[in-house]
């Protein structure tokens, strides 16, 4: 009985030692045709393991600065997908070929991926709208969505959005419904035809009344008389932080520190339309922790809490509740929290539902 036992723990420990991971990619380069310069291309490459064991990507880089990448950096479990996205600048005319290298536990030689096109001067020569997705009439845009993330109280920082004119005239893009926290210009004001232009979006800091979320829509002139609808809709987002650059060491020292029980929640509703979830918000500093702002991403999320003083030393339980029906396709679910500690002075809990 001993000797079958030890030949079965044998095979188990010898079945572990060759479990391995496996990579695979589903392209290994990417063609860019031609590019429009100082418009950024990305290329998205996905790496699956297709091995038995956790595929662990040491490190991922570039051939020169031109090129940034992100890349998994916990590992990818076995039968997993994740992204490598590589950001060419196109900041050089020019023929181009750029290449990433992966370290990873997959293979005792470095793996490359390649990417390749020409950086033009003039619209009217590119042959591929890399960089100008969004469809917006007769122009296209870089991007419909104008993001200020994580902006501290006077600093105004400048979002832009470049504008590829394809047609045979000149076009005068404009923003309708600008609120007055935002300061808009265009360079060059009539782009010609078969060039490229940028919108410049300056935020204004001083002139947001409340810190954490504040949102807004903008809309973009397709052509002369243009209405207002989702199609030409542009979504603006700020999350408005206090600033705390000016506190001293000894500040810092006896300031609060915020702690969750969750920063990602699953909210499972079961077949209800209803479900309810509780996060435990913990203050592990030396001084009072105050919650300046609480507020929820959608109408489908609900939140309350006790109290937004919580003393050194003590917890609150903030209950969180999912209106499934509220549920909206592509809106992100979500709390954000501003509070006085300086460290976490912005905490975002995400929420996933079944």
């Amino acid at each position: 009985m001993k000797k079958i036992s030890f030949i079965i723990g044998s095979f188990l420990l010898s079945l572990h030692a060759f479990a391995q991971p496996k990579i695979s990619f589903d392209k290994e380069s990417k063609d860019f045709g031609t590019v429009l310069w100082a418009n950024p291309a990305t290329a998205e490459f996905k790496v699956s393991n297709t091995g038995d064991a956790l595929l662990v990507l040491s490190n991922v880089e570039a051939s020169c600065a031109c090129t940034a990448v992100e890349w998994p950096k916990n590992g990818i479990k076995p039968g997993e997908t994740a992204s490598i996205k590589a950001v060419f600048d196109a900041k050089a005319l020019g023929t181009f070929y750029k290449e990433v290298e992966i370290l990873c536990n997959a293979s005792p030689e470095p793996i490359y991926l390649g990417m390749s096109g020409k950086v033009v001067a003039n619209a009217e020569d590119v042959t591929s709208t890399e960089g100008f997705e969004v469809e917006m009439g007769d122009v296209r845009l870089s991007k419909d969505v104008l993001e200020f993330d994580r902006v501290s109280k006077g600093n105004d920082p400048i979002e832009e959005i470049a504008i590829l004119n394809p047609t045979r005239a000149p076009f005068e893009p404009v923003l309708m419904h600008v609120p007055d926290y935002l300061e808009v210009t265009c360079y060059p004001e009539r782009i010609p035809a078969g060039r490229t232009g940028r919108l410049r979006v300056k935020l204004l800091t001083d002139k947001i009344p409340n810190m954490g979320l504040t949102q807004t829509s903008v809309y973009f002139t397709r052509q002369f008389g243009d209405k207002v609808s989702n199609e030409n809709e542009i979504p603006v987002s700020v999350i408005l932080l206090p600033d705390f650059s000016a506190m001293s060491e000894a500040s810092f020292l006896q300031a609060p520190k915020m702690q969750v029980s969750d920063t990602e929640l699953t909210i499972l509703t079961k077949g209800k339309l209803k479900g309810k979830a509780t996060v435990l918000v913990t203050n592990t500093g030396k001084s009072e922790l105050k919650i300046d702002r609480l507020q929820v991403l959608s109408s489908a999320v609900s939140v309350s809490i006790p109290k937004k003083n919580v003393p050194a030393g003590q917890s609150i339980r903030m209950k969180v509740t999912l209106d499934k029906t509220k549920v909206k396709k592509h809106r992100r679910l979500g709390i954000i929290m501003i509070t006085n500690d300086p460290e976490h002075s912005e905490q975002i809990i995400d929420i996933k539902t079944d």
